[in-house]
C-alpha cells in the first residue's frame, strides 16, 4: 500500500473564504459532533482514489492540460446526504463555467485510467460527518468564492482521521 496514494481534485478555498465558511456555518454545527476540520473544508471536483504513486504523473499531465476559467461561487444553502449522513453547504445555482471544468476534467482523466462518478456532479463544502438529523438546519446566508485555480490533492490517513495535502494547483485563465 506504500506504493500507492489517495488522490481528489477540488477547488480548494484560500484562507479568506475558508474562515469565512467557518464563522457563517457556526449556527448549522451547533450540537455537531463529527465536524470537518477548517484545514480540509474544499468541494471536491473529481474523486480519483487509491492509485500507484507512479500514475501520478499522468494525472499532472492531464490537469496540465486543462483550459478553463475562474468564476464565482455563491454558497448560500445547506444540505445533507441522508444516506452518506453528511451535513454541507453548497450552491442554489452554480456557473456553467465549474460544469465545464468538471467535464473536461473527466474527459481528460480518462487517460489515467479515472472513471467519473455517475451521478450528477453536485458542488458542495462537507461540514460534518455522522450527521443525524433528517433535515440540515437552514442557512440564511451567503457567501461569493472568486474561484481562480483548481488542485490536486493527496488524501492522508492519520490516527485523528483524515489529512489532505495540496500536491498541485492549476491557475483558472
Amino acid at each position: 500500500m506504500a506504493n500507492n496514494v489517495r488522490l481528489f481534485f477540488a477547488l480548494w478555498p484560500e484562507d479568506a473564504i475558508r474562515q469565512s465558511i467557518v464563522h457563517h456555518t457556526k449556527p448549522l454545527l451547533t450540537g455537531v459532533h463529527h465536524r470537518i476540520k477548517p484545514a480540509n473544508l474544499h468541494i471536491t471536483l473529481a474523486f480519483v482514489g487509491s492509485v500507484e504513486k507512479t500514475n501520478l504523473p499522468c494525472f499532472i499531465r492531464a490537469a496540465d492540460s486543462i483550459q478553463a476559467r475562474h468564476f464565482k461561487l455563491q454558497l448560500d444553502q445547506s444540505g445533507c446526504f441522508s444516506r452518506a449522513r453528511m451535513l454541507w453547504l453548497g450552491c442554489s445555482s452554480f456557473p456553467d463555467k465549474l460544469n465545464r471544468l468538471v467535464e473536461e476534467l473527466n474527459t481528460k482523466l480518462e487517460v489515467c485510467g479515472y472513471r467519473a462518478d455517475k451521478r450528477p456532479f453536485t458542488p458542495h463544502v462537507s461540514l460534518a460527518r455522522k450527521y443525524h438529523r433528517s433535515e440540515p438546519p437552514e442557512f440564511n446566508d451567503r457567501i461569493v468564492w472568486k474561484v481562480n485555480s483548481f488542485s490536486l490533492v493527496e488524501s492522508r490517513s492519520i490516527d485523528s482521521g483524515v489529512e489532505y495535502h495540496v500536491l498541485n494547483s492549476w491557475a483558472l485563465g
